[in-house]
């Protein structure tokens, strides 16, 4: 998942949130050298820690940070602040949840406005997709944004029970949909739960085709799978009569009163759902094992792909996988470090030439530093390490922006 070229990152991280932000102009110390081609800014969101909300820990203020490159240097950044306005604002893709923005729009049960997969952008015309829940309301909307994050075209259809809107794919064809027995508990909600979603075992599990032709029927197309929690979505393609989704899987999710999604959800694994347009049929099974916060080769997104990269769960190392050769590439972090989601950077023309950018975490001496790798050779020297003199707060989305071509970097 990438941005559009057009927008600057130190431009759009200090417009997503007016209320306090920081530029760090000292650069940073960096091991090795800063490729020449990766222009432009490694960005995380995360709960900024002095927010007053009492919900889930992708609501409420919010944190931007990370690590702008260019120019052969590194400086960190950072903004937070509490969102107004439309709800997606200027990064799309690091967005978890939508505010109401009037008291018309907020739905009965309190503070929980929605549930948003985190949208997905479609290359060819720069739109972003995504599905959103409403509890109380008894149905969810797939929602098209422009390249600032505005709602350009809003289109209900009908969903019970307000499932946890965790992932959403694309196709050329179709928008993906997963109802999956994690659901809106409005008594939970009640009494204050921080985060009041829960496993209901007696809930079948489904996943949704959503036609993105216009005129084309509005509800989508279901197909019944074996009960799961999806977290993540990896890629979606079509393949003549039928639709091929990969993400990462769960057995159960959100199973006790507990707010963290990998919270006795069992071991994620990358699995494979094809989706047979004829029969109605959902063939699945899985892929990797070991393996979250997956994502293929940005330019790959909605087509066939053949690598994918992610970490291990617990984050003690990084993975690349390649479906045609079945091999797999493990770099083991040094002791002490836990890496966060990974993000790919695109460098040369074939699949999986690029980067793999990710942050990583020493708790013990409260340190982070952000990797560059070659993403087809994880094993090797890492092109460039950038020192950060404090720890970054976790973050569960993360995203790469282009620097414009004919910007000046500071120096």
């Amino acid at each position: 998942m990438t941005v559009t070229e057009h927008v600057d990152p130190i431009m759009a991280l200090m417009s997503a949130a007016p209320r306090r932000h920081r530029t760090h102009d000292e650069p940073l110390p960096v091991d090795g050298v800063i490729p020449s081609g990766l222009d432009g800014a490694f960005v995380q969101a995360s709960t900024y820690p002095g927010g007053s909300w009492q919900s889930h820990a992708t609501a409420g203020p919010v944190l931007f940070s990370g690590v702008r490159l260019g120019g052969g240097t590194a400086r960190r950044l950072t903004t937070a602040g509490e969102f107004g306005g439309h709800p997606l604002e200027r990064m799309p893709d690091l967005a978890t949840w939508i505010r109401p923005a009037g008291s018309a729009a907020r739905p009965p049960d309190g503070p929980w406005s929605a549930s948003l997969a985190p949208p997905v952008q479609d290359r060819a015309t720069a739109e972003w997709h995504t599905i959103a829940t409403y509890p109380g309301l008894g149905c969810a909307e797939h929602l098209t944004l422009g390249t600032d994050g505005g709602i350009r075209d809003a289109r209900p259809f009908a969903l019970d029970g307000a499932p946890l809107m965790h992932a959403v794919a694309l196709t050329e064809r179709f928008v993906v949909v997963f109802d999956l027995p994690v659901t809106y508990h409005r008594a939970a909600a009640m009494v204050g739960t921080r985060f009041p979603y829960r496993w209901r075992r007696d809930r079948p599990a489904r996943i949704g085709l959503l036609s993105r032709r216009p005129g084309d029927a509005t509800e989508p197309r279901w197909f019944p799978i074996d009960p799961c929690y999806v977290s993540h979505s990896v890629n979606a393609y079509d393949d003549g009569g039928r639709v091929v989704v990969d993400a990462v899987r769960h057995e159960r999710a959100f199973d006790a009163p507990s707010w963290d999604g990998e919270d006795g959800a069992g071991a994620p694994r990358v699995h494979r759902w094809t989706l047979d347009l004829g029969s109605g049929a959902a063939e699945e099974r899985p892929l990797v094992d070991s393996m979250t916060l997956a994502s293929v080769d940005s330019r790959r997104a909605g087509r066939r792909h053949q690598l994918m990269f992610g970490r291990t769960p617990g984050g003690r190392a990084l993975v690349g996988h390649d479906l045609a050769a079945g091999s797999t590439q493990v770099r083991e972090l040094a002791p002490g470090l836990r890496a966060g989601q990974p993000v790919f950077v695109p460098r040369g023309r074939a699949e999986g030439d690029g980067w793999l950018v990710v942050l990583t975490q020493d708790g013990a001496r409260r340190r982070s530093e952000l990797l560059v790798l070659d993403a087809l050779h994880l094993n090797g020297r890492p092109q460039a390490v950038v020192h950060l003199p404090a720890l970054l707060p976790d973050a569960r989305h993360t995203t790469w922006m282009t620097t414009p071509a004919g910007r000046a970097h500071r120096r």
